[in-house]
């Protein structure tokens, strides 16, 4: 049987896998939120809060359970959870749509689909899709991430142009995040059997494919947070939002927490989305 980009099942046809994503992605952003927010309020106050700055993971852990109980590590979660359901479901679905058009619809001898270094280098069939869907996720990701981050940092948000605040920062990061992990993806789908018949596979190499990805995109990560915050200052320059936050080496403050819980996050939320694409062929949804 064929297989699609961000599930194992059988293809249907663009519009057909675009429907079903749609309500797949948004269980995926629905388990992405609820399975991470704690270690993501973490992040947040390590890279935006002074009073956290120079502290390890463990002691920021440890001060804001003295400071705020619990609330600190839930607080926020709202617009993150509303809108991770909405902007993933936008993600998967304008990737499956775009990734199931180049596959049926185009040459396989197209240089869209041309393999490079026999394969074990993402295709650029690959490349477009994943820029095409996460364009369509940052422009309706950007409000919600905003509010989140004003929340996370015991702040208030506001209906108003400031919820696309930051969103150029948010596009390079989303842009930069999904190709390097849509693209290690297909291709080990395409070329192993790490993603066979086994849930199991695929959580952790989901995991780690998207570890790696939040690793490499972690200054944007950062200066993303910075911005919609409006630190130090709404409209200040990219040096003036280095400084503040302590140089080079403070646009990897909160990596740690971050990192981890945005691998693990990822794979709960596959496991999630894959159990309900497979409900989805069962009830005959490709058929």
């Amino acid at each position: 049987r064929r297989k699609t980009m961000a599930h194992t099942e059988r293809r249907s046809t663009p519009q057909r896998e675009f429907l079903i994503a749609t309500f797949t992605g948004a269980v995926y952003g629905s388990s992405h939120t609820l399975s991470g927010h704690p270690l993501d309020n973490i992040k947040a106050v390590m890279q935006l809060d002074p009073a956290y700055r120079g502290l390890s993971t463990a002691q920021s852990v440890s001060r804001l359970w003295s400071e705020h109980g619990i609330r600190g590590f839930t607080r926020g979660i709202v617009p993150p959870l509303v809108g991770s359901a909405l902007y993933r479901s936008v993600m998967l679905s304008t990737y499956e749509f775009a990734y199931t058009w180049f596959d049926q619809r185009v040459p396989d001898d197209s240089a869209w689909k041309k393999e490079i270094w026999g394969g074990y280098f993402p295709r650029p069939c690959v490349w477009a899709s994943a820029t095409f869907c996460s364009l369509a996720r940052s422009a309706v990701e950007a409000p919600f991430e905003q509010a989140k981050v004003m929340r996370q940092t015991g702040r208030t948000w506001s209906l108003s142009p400031d919820l696309y605040r930051g969103a150029g920062v948010q596009a390079a990061r989303t842009t930069g995040m999904l190709v390097m992990i849509f693209g290690p993806y297909d291709v080990i789908r395409r070329k192993t059997d790490w993603m066979k018949d086994s849930l199991l596979n695929q959580f952790f190499v989901v995991t780690a494919v998207c570890g790696a990805a939040y690793a490499l995109v972690w200054p944007l990560e950062t200066l993303k947070n910075a911005a919609q915050a409006g630190l130090p200052r709404p409209g200040a320059s990219l040096a003036e939002r280095v400084r503040h936050l302590g140089g080079l080496v403070g646009l990897y403050r909160g990596a740690l927490p971050g990192i981890s819980g945005g691998a693990i996050r990822n794979g709960v939320a596959m496991l999630a989305m894959a159990n309900t694409q497979r409900v989805a062929t069962w009830l005959g949804l490709r058929d």
